[in-house]
């Protein structure tokens, strides 16, 4: 099973396996089932890796990876694990598959950022009253616990409520 680490690759790495592994039923049953699965692929791109190991302990056939072009991690992975069930009382031929959504969000164009204004954490009744009416006039207005003032990514606080001679006003940043 030296060979194992070696075999990766296109489809080609299945004749390489036959040759390479020891001629037993379940591995050739095996490599039959997963050529017959690269090439339904039609033209995507196929790689085969026979020493992967990631991925959950309970698959019982092929698993899969999907990646795309500029982003370095799998959006979706899955395979076969039809002895799940047994936990159970039953098991059944069973797939299945988890998309990564924070990957998948990596893809989509930024948002543009919408102009806010930045309170600052408290509870007093003028603050939360000055809060209150600039929401009412429309304002987005951002209250950030103690030490996460700058974790808006979404916003672009362009002004702040601030304590003046005791009146909370609001004041241009930048």
């Amino acid at each position: 099973m030296l060979a194992l680490p070696g075999l990766y690759g296109d489809i080609e790495v299945i004749a390489r396996a036959r040759k390479a592994l020891p001629a037993l039923p379940g591995i050739a049953q095996a490599l039959d089932e997963l050529q017959a699965l690269a090439q339904l692929a039609g033209e995507a791109n196929v790689t085969i890796d026979l020493a992967d190991l990631r991925g959950y302990h309970y698959h019982s056939g092929v698993m899969f990876a999907a990646y795309v072009p500029g982003l370095p991690n799998a959006v979706v992975r899955g395979g076969r694990y039809d002895h799940v069930g047994e936990a159970f009382g039953r098991a059944r031929p069973a797939t299945g598959f988890s998309m990564d959504l924070r990957e998948l969000a990596r893809l989509m164009p930024g948002a543009e950022r919408k102009p806010a204004i930045r309170a600052p954490w408290g509870t007093e009744a003028g603050l939360r009253e000055k809060i209150a009416e600039l929401r009412r006039a429309g304002e987005i207005v951002i209250q950030s616990l103690p030490g996460h003032e700058n974790d808006q990514d979404e916003f672009d606080c362009d002004r702040a409520v601030e304590l003046s001679n005791g009146n909370w006003i609001i004041k241009n940043l930048g």
